[in-house]
């Protein structure tokens, strides 16, 4: 009975080693997976970091830029404003030169505020 019992120890102690190297190789396993899984989450942190500053520096441009403009179809505004007064449109309705370069100059701001 002896040697059945160093058998069946023996047994125990195989299966309980192997359960532990399972468990430790597991272990292992998910600790690569993890530092796998963190340089991606860093990478993309990275991307997503230079991507916001990007959209942020193109919409200050965009903000400047449609500050130029509102203060230039303002000013537009006010000279086509004061050509009507001092220089109404004659009888045969042709604008003067001054009125043209006002309105070519208007649909040049407007049609560039349509490209942003």
């Amino acid at each position: 009975m002896t040697t059945s019992w160093k058998w069946v120890t023996g047994l125990i102690l195989l299966a309980v080693a192997f359960c532990a190297g399972w468990i430790i190789n597991g272990w292992r396993l998910n600790a690569s997976f993890q530092e796998e899984k963190a340089k991606v989450v860093r990478a993309n942190a990275d991307h997503f970091a230079d991507v916001s500053k990007m959209v942020n520096e193109e919409a200050t441009t965009y903000k400047s830029n449609s500050n130029e403009l509102s203060e230039k179809i303002g000013q537009l505004k006010k000279e086509l404003s004061n050509a009507q007064k001092n220089d109404p449109v004659s009888s045969d309705c042709r604008p003067d030169a001054d009125r043209l370069r006002i309105l070519k100059s208007a649909v040049t701001a407007a049609n560039t505020a349509a490209r942003q």
